[in-house]
């Protein structure tokens, strides 16, 4: 996905300057449940098994700190707002998808080692992760109408999601259910790893 980004970048240019217009099948992730448009895009993070791991290692993280507060999921949401930005202004560096397993395996590490971490670990992790989500998720529609639509939706429903983990994982207060979070970072870490290692053998 992310090593096609600059062909994707340029077909979109060359069919209309504007690169929301365009994404080719081959580049876009699948249509959730066939829909597009706003709903689309709000059921995307959902369907897209990086997006799905990286923000539950970061909601899990985020839930495991309690210092961190509020911080880190403004600065996701800001996150993908600037993301969503710089797609549209053509600019999509390669390795978005790398970027977002990346931060799955160091969100859910961190995850299992159950350290206290300064806020700022947070914002930077949750800020990049919204910047990757949203550049690795070219709308796959040639309305530019509806690939913003699909955008602003993408958007929502990754926040939503991050908000909906991170508050769950805040509940996380008996013993068992800390060691079961903990557990849930070290599954998670396992797979990103292995989704890595695909990535760089292929």
């Amino acid at each position: 996905m992310a090593r096609l980004g600059s062909n994707w970048k340029a077909s979109t240019t060359r069919a209309n300057p504007r690169p929301t217009a365009a994404a080719t099948p081959a580049l876009a992730h699948p249509l959730p449940l066939g829909l597009t448009g706003f709903s689309g895009g709000l059921l995307h993070p959902m369907f897209v098994i990086e997006h799905v791991i990286a923000i539950l290692a970061l909601g899990l993280l985020m839930g495991s700190q309690e210092r961190w507060r509020w911080l880190p999921p403004i600065a996701f949401a800001l996150g993908i707002a600037a993301g969503i930005t710089v797609m549209i202004s053509g600019v999509v560096p390669l390795y978005a998808n790398e970027t977002i397993l990346g931060i799955a395996l160091v969100a859910s590490l961190l995850v299992a080692l159950a350290w206290p971490l300064s806020v700022r670990i947070g914002m930077a992790l949750a800020a990049v992760l919204g910047i990757a989500i949203a550049l690795d998720s070219p709308p796959d529609v040639l309305s530019v109408s509806e690939a913003n639509r699909m955008l602003a939706g993408t958007a929502v429903g990754a926040t939503v999601f991050l908000l909906a983990i991170w508050q769950a994982a805040r509940q996380a207060r008996p013993v068992w259910a800390r060691i079961a979070v903990r557990a849930a970072g070290s599954w998670i870490a396992a797979a990103a790893m292995m989704a890595l290692a695909l990535r760089f053998w292929r």
